[in-house]
């Protein structure tokens, strides 16, 4: 086994743990008996998570196979990337078995109703989320740099240009949502981030192209 192989199996099992954890969730709540009250924001970043786990599988395959990451510590960005992106798809959608939450209410039939609205404007679930959203670009973004430095494709200063750019395009946006329970801004910078995930996965997919 060479050592790309090696850390892409690290790397391919937090990722189907992460995609695992969110279609159980998924799953649990679409589930006749489950009584759920549905709403169409972490619906939306459900969706959007998915596109970061195929924008990063595919990025990480190609990052991996330059050398520099073939060391423990040169390989803890992409480690701590992944990790994030795992926690980003735990965290998208609850756990509709929990009852001592907020988000899951008994009526005086004793019928539980999970409401997705409150639990997405939670400030525990936005404080989490959006949090761990604006740590996983934030890695994303510099390790991709890092490593386009290094293959010569990007100069130093520009790499550390392009990092700076970034962060107001995603991880400020996600902070804002940690701020605020307005569902404008929410639905807002929602749009905005999927419209980001279809650029970057478009981006992705004519990265490849080219270098097949």
């Amino acid at each position: 086994m060479s050592q790309l192989e090696y850390l892409i199996v690290l790397v391919s099992i937090l990722v189907g743990l992460g995609l695992a954890d969110l279609t159980e969730s998924l799953r649990d709540l679409v589930l006749p008996e489950r009584n759920v009250r549905w709403d169409g924001l972490p619906v939306a970043w459900a969706v959007i998570v998915v596109g970061y786990v195929l924008a990063a599988w595919w990025t990480f395959y190609d990052l991996l196979q330059s050398a520099v990451w073939h060391r423990p510590l040169t390989f803890l960005p992409v480690l701590l990337t992944t990790l994030a992106l795992y926690l980003l798809c735990a965290f998208a959608l609850p756990d509709a078995d929990r009852e001592d939450v907020s988000y899951v209410t008994t009526d005086a039939r004793g019928t539980k109703t999970v409401d997705l609205e409150t639990f997405y404007l939670s400030s525990t679930h936005r404080r989490w989320f959006f949090g761990t959203a604006a740590i996983f670009s934030l890695l994303f973004i510099g390790t991709v740099n890092a490593g386009m430095v290094y293959d010569g494709d990007r100069a130093l200063q520009m790499g550390v240009r392009q990092t700076l750019f970034a962060l107001p395009i995603l991880p400020i946006p996600a902070l804002i949502l940690i701020a605020t329970r307005h569902r404008w801004v929410h639905w807002g910078l929602t749009l905005y981030s999927m419209g980001w995930v279809v650029y970057l996965l478009s981006d992705v997919a004519n990265a490849l192209a080219g270098g097949g």
